[in-house]
């Protein structure tokens, strides 16, 4: 059935939401990312993270139940989708080339 066109939209709200503040999302990344990889895989890491966590907290809530496995491949297509934009994102806040 994959996921319909509310949860859609509650996946894409998660991502602006992060996009439009990156401060919640990397206020921590420089201490780490020297330690682990690159600050900007690293950065990508915690978006996906942050993202994933919001949305699946959300649908939880609001469907009582966890996602099948046509919603959870459509919530990888959508991030995978997305990922250019997010990235993008991540290297104009941390001012990375």
């Amino acid at each position: 059935m994959g996921l319909d066109v509310i949860e859609e939209k509650n996946l894409n709200d998660a991502i602006v939401y992060a996009l439009d503040y990156p401060k919640v999302v990397l206020a921590e990344s420089n201490g780490f990312a020297a330690e682990v990889t690159t600050l900007g895989d690293y950065a990508f890491g915690l978006y996906i993270g942050y993202i994933s966590g919001v949305f699946f907290d959300g649908f939880l809530a609001r469907n009582k139940r966890y996602l099948d496995s046509e919603e959870l491949s459509d919530f990888h297509v959508i991030l995978v989708k997305r990922s250019p934009e997010i990235r993008l994102k991540i290297k104009v806040h941390l001012h990375l080339k």
